[in-house]
């Protein structure tokens, strides 16, 4: 009887991993949205990566715009935000690779280097100070726009918002137009990454970018393993089919 009951325990336990192991995030039907880093538009519609509600996000999409929010509760991840950035990349072929990627915030380095020097540090908020330093919005792998930083004030509508609210949550808002991307005619698949950046990402980014290293005639050094530091993911995926409408 108990080998019955530790059976059908474990049975459960391995069902349950697997179903979170198969999360399948969905676009939020389209709905007027502002994009101005308040989300009470977006309320109730948020969905939590973690049961902790670390953070939430959104996305939305219509006829010529990807919508995006996030909510972060989490200070260990607002630092990594507003040090970072987040990263929104979309992928036109519904693949879990690069696309077009927009990054914000992304402080000013000659801002960061100052604001250490400031001798009022310890009395500033560091994570407004960083968002405040980000110059534009940094942008890679679109069709129709030039990689590197984009001006906030841009006749392309790329828009994005990062502010802390009066609960100390950090809130992220973003719009995308769809004929920046470069979707192909009849290319109707897509896949949306939405990640926190920080440096353990982007440690792991380079070491599977690295070439392996030859030890002698005896075969190859084993790349060293990171470990995470977060309890929870820092990015989410979802696959889909663009709103033509």
């Amino acid at each position: 009887m108990k080998t019955i009951i530790l059976s059908t325990l474990m049975l459960f336990l391995c069902t349950g991993l697997l179903a979170q192991k198969k999360t399948e995030y969905q676009l939020t039907p389209a709905f007027p949205v502002t994009v101005d880093g308040d989300l009470s538009e977006w309320r109730n519609k948020l969905t939590p990566v973690d049961a902790d509600s670390s953070w939430s996000f959104a996305v939305s999409q219509d006829a010529d715009f990807f919508y995006i929010a996030i909510q972060v509760k989490d200070k260990m991840l607002q630092q990594d935000a507003a040090r970072h950035g987040f990263i929104v990349n979309i992928n036109t072929e519904g693949k879990k690779k690069e696309g077009a990627q927009l990054f914000y915030p992304i402080p000013d380095s000659e801002s960061i280097r100052a604001l250490s020097r400031d001798d009022n540090l310890a009395h500033m908020n560091i994570r407004e100070e960083l968002i405040k330093r980000s110059r534009g919005y940094g942008l890679k792998g679109f069709a129709h726009i030039v990689d590197g930083l984009l001006s906030f004030e841009n006749t392309y509508d790329v828009k994005a918002f990062a502010k802390l609210n009066e609960q100390d949550q950090l809130l992220y808002e973003a719009m995308i137009p769809i004929k920046a991307i470069g979707f192909k005619r009849n290319q109707e698949k897509f896949a949306l990454q939405l990640a926190i950046n920080n440096r353990f990402a982007q440690l792991q980014k380079a070491m599977r970018k690295a070439p392996p290293q030859r030890v002698g005639i005896y075969g190859m050094q084993p790349q060293t393993s990171l470990k995470n530091p977060y309890k929870v993911k820092t990015e989410v995926w979802m696959q889909g089919q663009l709103n033509k409408n």
